[in-house]
């Protein structure tokens, strides 16, 4: 057998072998690596190339040109900027490039599935799985947001510029000369190239490539890095909670102000945040959430890295090719950790506004300059501050020195009804304390609160808790006279039984919740709580218990004529106490009223009651009698009152306008001084109202800005109330709104109550909008122990 044959009986493998033993040293050790590196070079090509085909890849044009429809985005705010006519000056030459800095468009467009747009969106988060269905990019789309990411391989640091999505451009488009539009409409009308082209032509930077998100990808990308860290100030955490008109939808968990970790939905809500203040700011959240996804993923370990790429490469769009994806991972991790500058475009005072497009108003900038600031920024190694610091006025706003000053987008008053409500109608929820924010002023002597709907407990509880804290301990309830000296002993004492006499003259199915309530006030106030009850007592029952309480505050001996009746009204039996109680009031009323010393006037009261001989004067009922006659005994007393809502809704007869004529009648006249200030500051005061009357309806805003009252509430005007306070509402919420507050635009304009012609402010001060649905659930025992 000849060489040949012996090796192809052998077999190649063998033959290597052979081969390779023959070798030197040296020669092996070689092969080995060389072999290696082969292995190696196959593995990292599979690898990377494994990754990069889950790359969405798009070239960035599409088919046709898109339209904007005349009426979108109409509600630019040019205020106070100055308007310009003629044609835009765009900048020459070519565009300013560097070959140690990438350039990237982050285009943020506006698709997205109801898993992240519904009213109730967050009970579909679970379908944001990276299927198609949840990561799919539309044509039809509308870019929402553009960011330029400036990556510099040098230096590794990233900066972050964002375009006003207002910022007028001309539309670089054949048949489109002389036209102007916003530029996110660039996207429509020519893709991401056509945006790319148009940052590029304006800004006078190289942008070649871009990378697309949308709603669903956003949310899915902050849920692969394990949320976000992000501190938030006091009105982002009440316009994400639902409790200041938003822009946002619903979401899962309620946020505080200050640092809060956010998954990807909740990070969606706060980046889409401008109702609360404007645009500008929107974009300053945006770049906020940016930087919080980097700083999450600084420290990522190998294992960690590899798996977020697996899960956000098919998230996104865009035209890098897989050679250039592969020498970027490269630099990856020089940018881990990296510094990151951010800045808004254009600067501040650096545009005016023109009209474009469909008579859109859009910004006007004074491009010369914000060239030179993007310029600085990116290429030459100035931070934003000096930038802006270093940017000299424009000619726009040189040339308007002997007219009014332009007003920068950032320091522009909103509406002022806008600004009113988003100040003082907030979505509360009555199980939690409400906040001064949620109530606005509470500078009045007597809170007169309407009562007679389903949640009368949430009402009481959330009011007496609230004004508590402002210094108001005396309420007053529609309960009876003797029921009010029962749950004000309570309150006193703590003593149970009280408690549990005064419930027993509630209907039944009310009792729990007012045990609850009160066990609750207690928790929180023990001792530091009066009641004043108001009206006729159902019982003599209760008559008999309130006497006990009477009576057991009595240190002094009774005098000889009334020791048996003492002794009848202490004996536990409610016949024999009633009867023994009526027999001392009226055989021996002095040697009764020196005995319960204090306590002789409610006693007398009662009495009274029991005879059914209260002079409450013509035309008056007893619960008014019993008001009346508190506020005139305690003229300094500040007092929470529960009545119905027609005696609290200030309709020119009702209880809460004599409420108002007593406290005038009795307040003490101010001291003329001969000081005009202080003769203003007293007119002012003669005029500030002293009762404050908090109204409560019932029913369900609409999606629409819809009002449905709850059936038999007809007190509202539902059309009146979707027409002033619909745009604000928020759907399944609770509302609290004040009427009262400064530069109130309900001080006029048509009445919220049916068949009045009072303005809204004037009838009522405060106005909860209550929802059945949202009924505080409750769980008490039947009975308590005795408070030691």
């Amino acid at each position: 057998m000849n060489t040949t044959e012996e090796q192809k009986k052998k077999g190649i493998f063998t033959v290597l072998g052979d081969r390779f033993g023959k070798l030197p040293r040296w020669g092996k050790v070689l092969s080995v690596l060389g072999v290696l590196v082969v292995v190696l070079a196959v593995a990292g090509f599979a690898y990377v190339n494994g990754k990069l085909d889950l790359l969405r890849y798009s070239d960035g044009t599409i088919d046709g040109i898109g339209t904007i429809d005349a009426d979108e985005d109409q509600d630019l705010d040019g205020t106070g900027l100055v308007h310009n006519n003629g044609e835009m000056e765009m900048p020459e030459g070519s565009p300013f490039s560097d070959e140690d800095v990438l350039n990237i468009l982050l285009i943020g467009t506006d698709e997205r599935t109801e898993a992240v747009n519904d009213a109730d969106a967050f009970t579909h988060l679970n379908q944001l799985d990276g299927t198609e269905d949840t990561t799919e990019f539309s044509e039809d789309a509308r870019a929402d947001t553009l960011i330029l990411v400036s990556l510099n391989i040098r230096d590794h640091t990233i900066r972050l510029v964002s375009i006003e999505r207002g910022t007028g451009v001309p539309i670089l488009l054949d048949g489109y000369e002389g036209e102007y539009d916003w530029i996110t409409h660039t996207f429509r009308y020519g893709g991401a190239k056509l945006a790319m082209d148009t940052v590029e032509d304006c800004f006078n930077v190289q942008v070649d490539h871009y990378v697309r998100v949308n709603f669903n990808s956003f949310v899915q990308i902050v849920d692969a890095v394990g949320g976000v860290d992000i501190e938030i100030t006091e009105l982002e955490a009440k316009a994400l909670n639902w409790e200041v008109p938003s822009n946002s939808m619903l979401i899962v968990n309620k946020v505080e102000p200050g640092l809060n970790h956010f998954d990807g939905y909740t990070a969606l809500q706060y980046a889409r945040l401008r109702k609360i203040d404007n645009d500008w700011k929107r974009i300053e959240r945006q770049r906020t959430v940016i930087k919080a996804v980097l700083d999450q993923v600084k420290n990522a370990s190998v294992v960690e890295l590899d798996n977020l790429l697996n899960t956000v490469l098919p998230l996104v769009q865009t035209n890098f090719t897989k050679s250039e994806i592969t020498a970027l991972l490269v630099q990856l991790p020089g940018f881990l950790g990296a510094e990151v500058e951010q800045m808004s475009m254009p600067l501040q005072g650096t545009y005016g506004v023109r009209t474009g497009m469909d008579n859109r108003l859009m910004y006007d900038p004074d491009w010369a300059v914000n060239i030179k600031a993007l310029q600085d920024f990116l290429y030459n190694g100035k931070t934003a501050e000096e930038v802006i610091a270093a940017t000299p006025e424009t000619a726009a706003a040189a040339t308007a020195e002997t007219a009014e000053p332009a007003v920068d987008a950032w320091d522009r008053e909103i509406d002022p009804t806008d600004q009113y409500f988003m100040q003082n109608l907030h979505s509360v929820d009555l199980e939690y304390p409400l906040s001064v924010s949620d109530f606005g002023s509470s500078d009045y002597q007597l809170f007169m609160v309407g009562q007679g709907g389903s949640r009368d407990a949430d009402v009481q509880q959330a009011m007496v808790q609230y004004l508590a804290a402002q210094g108001v301990r005396t309420v007053a309830l529609p309960c009876g006279a003797a029921a009010g000296i029962l749950l004000d002993d309570y309150l006193q004492t703590g003593h149970t039984a009280s408690l549990e006499q005064y419930l027993d003259t509630l209907p039944a199915d009310g009792r729990v919740d007012q045990r609850d309530v009160w066990q609750s006030l207690y928790a929180v106030y023990p001792g530091a709580l009066h009641v004043v009850g108001l009206g006729v007592d159902d019982t003599q029952a209760v008559t008999a218990h309130a006497m006990s309480v009477l009576l057991r505050s009595c240190y002094t001996y009774p005098e000889e004529e009334i020791i048996a009746a003492v002794e009848g009204m202490n004996s536990g039996n409610v016949r024999n106490a009633v009867y023994w109680f009526r027999a001392a009031m009226q055989q021996y009323p002095r040697q009764m009223q020196r005995y319960l010393g204090d306590g002789y006037t409610v006693a007398l009261r009662l009495y009274q009651g029991l005879q059914s001989s209260v002079n409450t004067g013509a035309g008056e009922d007893l619960a008014a009698y019993d008001l009346r006659r508190a506020v005139e005994e305690n003229p300094d007393t500040r007092m929470i009152v529960f009545a119905d809502t027609d005696a609290v809704l200030r309709t020119g007869d009702s209880l809460a306008d004599a409420m108002e004529q007593l406290l005038r009648e009795n307040a003490e006249p101010a001291q003329e001084t001969g000081d005009p200030q202080t003769a203003e500051s007293a007119a002012a005061e003669a005029e500030r109202p002293l009762v404050c009357s908090i109204a409560v309806a019932y029913g369900e805003w609409g999606y629409d800005g819809t009002y449905t009252p709850e059936e038999g509430d007809t007190r509202w005007n539902a059309d009146t109330m979707a027409a002033r306070l619909g745009e604000y509402a928020t759907p399944g919420k609770d509302l609290l709104l004040a009427l009262d507050g400064k530069d109130s635009p309900l001080t006029e304009g048509e009445a919220l109550l049916q068949g009045s012609d009072t303005a809204p402010a004037g009838t009522v001060q405060k106005l909860l909008v209550l929802s059945t649905d949202n009924k505080v659930q409750r769980s008490t025992p039947e009975s308590g122990t005795e408070a030691e």
